[in-house]
């Protein structure tokens, strides 16, 4: 049978893919218009050529083998029969294909007719389909999908690993199943239904075993329909939790070592800087109540406290109760509630105390470990606290004792010094007044002046006993004023109990007398060195050498005549002499009386 030449070209015409006409001996006999499309020939350029022209180079030898099998066996075979075929263009690129074929034509002619289909496109959706499940199958985040109507259809290894369910135990089941009643989950579906973009939102799914976890969701429809379902993208955010608390919780201990700093910083009281202390506990610990307590002595007392002022008063009640049952735990006083405490280390003079800071919340409640680590911190605080207002009050005693130390050196060096002047003027002049009633007048004031003077000696006394200010601590004093007008430190040795009972009599004299001769030292010697030396035993004695120019004849003895006439007021002795090897020795001594047990 002889198929037209015609009638072939009709029906490739008809054809709606590219085909090619080929004879027995694998010539091409005839093209559609397709054809010279797909392959970018003329079909004068095919006609007549082998059919391997369009044939990559590489599977030529193989496609005659099969082509000469084919002719010995005709048969028709559909497009898409699993083969893997490429053809290739006039230009040299290749390009996938499905290739039908079928014979055609009689016993004389035998033709055989191939359908050509390029499947680029189908091969790069393919493609990119198995990738993205590629994606999806190796994802660390949890990737599933679910019908419009909730129930789960693709499930992840991932989404197993993150929540503990086997992908045959959820596919095919619907998501309440899982995790039921989520708004977050709900609002994000909504959204996706009404076309809206979201972002991934934060909730919390429980996995399989019981346990929370914090997990970020975005929702997208599949394939873009409203019934084509959705897709589910779930990231695990437990690191980024715990980083986010983290911060949080720093930056809650910064504005808390900020407010307690201004606090201590700022001259308040002790109490309200560990009210202060007291308030950041229960805010970082999260506690009902919190109240630092000190002991001392048998007694307890909230020093500082914060929180449920119910709470306080029980906590208040229950110092005595523990106090009453000498008992050391909470739990015995406080049964209904959780209670924590925290020692309190005091320092120095405060060893003798027992401090704590304790936390009081419901029954159950727990500070994590990371808040109780800030909390325990805060133990610093309360005791910078109690040091800097020991610091205080010691500084406000030696404001105090500095006063006094002036008032009364300036009544000592001032006014008793005028009025004693006075006294000895009004004294030459008695003898002449030649009237009897003027002079026992004058003489009657020389009393009173006396007397006076004997009063104002007495409030020095008073002035100079502050407490805390003992004669040891005087003689440091005086020997550091001295070191400025010398211009370097005098040697200072102390022998015998300079924290004696010396009557203060004594002491404000020597106090005195040690002051005129470092300041005379300072003045007048030219010295590179002071030695002071400070005796007590059955006298005191008071002896200041230095290495300078030595005594000379003074322009001024008012002041070795004071400290003279101090020693024999009391009893005593002054000698200045000489020093070993040049300068000028200066030695007082008075007697001490008999103390009891001597």
């Amino acid at each position: 049978m002889h198929l037209g030449t015609h009638m072939l070209e009709t029906f490739l015409s008809l054809m709606p893919d590219a085909a090619v006409a080929v004879d027995g001996h694998g010539t091409i006999v005839a093209v559609n218009i397709r054809t010279e499309a797909f392959f970018g020939y003329r079909a004068a350029e095919l006609e007549g050529k082998p059919v391997e022209l369009l044939v990559p180079e590489r599977f030529r030898h193989a496609h005659r083998r099969q082509r000469s099998g084919y002719s010995e066996e005709p048969h028709a075979r559909p497009m898409g029969a699993g083969l893997e075929l490429y053809a290739r263009r006039k230009d040299g690129t290749e390009f996938p294909v499905d290739i039908s074929l079928a014979p055609i034509g009689g016993d004389e002619e035998q033709l055989v007719v191939a359908a050509v289909r390029d499947i680029s496109e189908r091969k790069a959706a393919q493609s990119a389909q198995a990738q993205l499940a590629a994606i999806v199958e190796s994802s660390a985040d949890a990737i599933f999908s679910m019908t419009a109507s909730g129930v789960i259809t693709s499930w992840n290894p991932a989404a197993e690993a993150m929540f503990g369910y086997e992908r045959p135990t959820v596919v095919g089941h619907h998501i309440s199943q899982f995790f039921p009643d989520d708004p977050v989950l709900e609002d994000l579906l909504d959204a996706a239904r009404s076309g809206r973009k979201t972002l991934s939102h934060d909730t919390r799914w429980q996995r399989a075993d019981g346990h929370m976890l914090d997990v970020a969701i975005s929702v997208s429809l599949l394939d873009g329909r409203l019934d084509g379902g959705y897709s589910l993208l779930v990231r695990d955010i437990t690191v980024r939790k715990a980083a986010e608390l983290e911060l949080q919780r720093q930056a809650r201990w910064q504005q808390a070592a900020a407010e307690i700093r201004l606090s201590l910083l700022s001259d308040s009281s002790l109490e309200h800087s560990l009210d202060v202390v007291c308030k950041w506990a229960a805010r970082l610990s999260r506690a009902s109540a919190t109240a630092i307590v000190v002991c001392q002595g048998g007694r307890c007392r909230m020093a500082g406290h914060w929180g449920d002022q119910e709470v306080l008063a029980r906590l208040g009640k229950s110092l005595r109760e523990l106090i009453a049952a000498e008992a050391t735990d909470w739990t015995e006083v406080l049964p209904d509630m959780s209670v924590m405490a925290f020692d309190i280390t005091l320092a120095g003079e405060e060893r003798a105390t027992d401090a704590s800071l304790v936390l009081v919340g419901p029954p159950g409640w727990l500070p994590s470990p990371a808040d109780e680590e800030v909390v325990a911190s805060l133990t610093g605080q309360a005791v910078l606290a109690f040091e800097l207002a020991a610091v205080r009050s010691e500084r406000d005693r030696l404001l105090i004792s500095a006063d006094r130390e002036r008032i009364a050196r300036d009544l000592h060096d001032l006014v008793i010094q005028r009025l004693f002047g006075a006294g000895l003027r009004l004294q030459g002049a008695l003898g002449l007044i030649p009237n009897q009633a003027a002079a026992a007048r004058v003489s009657s004031t020389i009393d009173d002046l006396d007397t006076t003077i004997k009063e104002i000696r007495e409030a020095i006394f008073a002035l100079e006993s502050a407490p805390g200010t003992g004669f040891r601590a005087k003689v440091l004093e005086r020997v550091a004023e001295a070191t400025e007008a010398l211009g370097f430190k005098p040697s200072l040795a102390l022998h015998g109990d300079t924290e004696a009972d010396i009557p203060m009599p004594v002491q404000v004299e020597a106090n005195a007398v040690l002051r005129e001769a470092l300041s005379n030292a300072a003045r007048h010697s030219q010295a590179t060195r002071v030695d002071v030396v400070v005796t007590v035993d059955d006298e005191l004695g008071v002896l200041v050498v230095d290495n300078g120019v030595g005594i000379g004849t003074p322009s001024r003895t008012s002041g070795i005549a004071n400290a003279r006439a101090r020693a024999e007021l009391l009893g005593g002795h002054l000698d200045i002499t000489p020093a070993e090897g040049g300068g000028t020795r200066f030695h007082w001594l008075v007697p001490l009386p008999a103390r009891s047990g001597d």
